[in-house]
């Protein structure tokens, strides 16, 4: 994409929210653009806007979460309880 097919997206918000989302974004070693820029891909890749007060996983993530309380359920996939180190090595032997 070349620069002239690119536009300037002007947005006022809080100064402290700009601060915050700015201080995150350098955390993260991301421009604060690139954050704006992946969030309205998202929005326009779904379709849709979840706002919500409680966290909320990704659809794939809760799948997995799903199978993996199941297996939990079932016995599988567990590792048995283990105490001290010569426990956890016979453990690792084994495998």
């Amino acid at each position: 994409m070349s620069t002239l097919d690119k536009t300037i997206f002007n947005v006022k918000l809080d100064k402290s929210l700009k601060h915050d989302a700015q201080a995150l974004a350098d955390e993260l070693g991301v421009p604060l653009s690139t954050v704006v820029i992946a969030n309205l891909k998202e929005f326009v890749r779904s379709r849709s806007l979840l706002i919500s007060a409680l966290p909320r996983l990704k659809p794939e993530i809760e799948a997995e979460l799903g199978e993996a309380i199941t297996d939990y359920r079932k016995g599988k996939n567990v590792s048995p309880v283990l105490h001290g180190a010569n426990s956890v090595a016979d453990y690792l032997k084994k495998l």
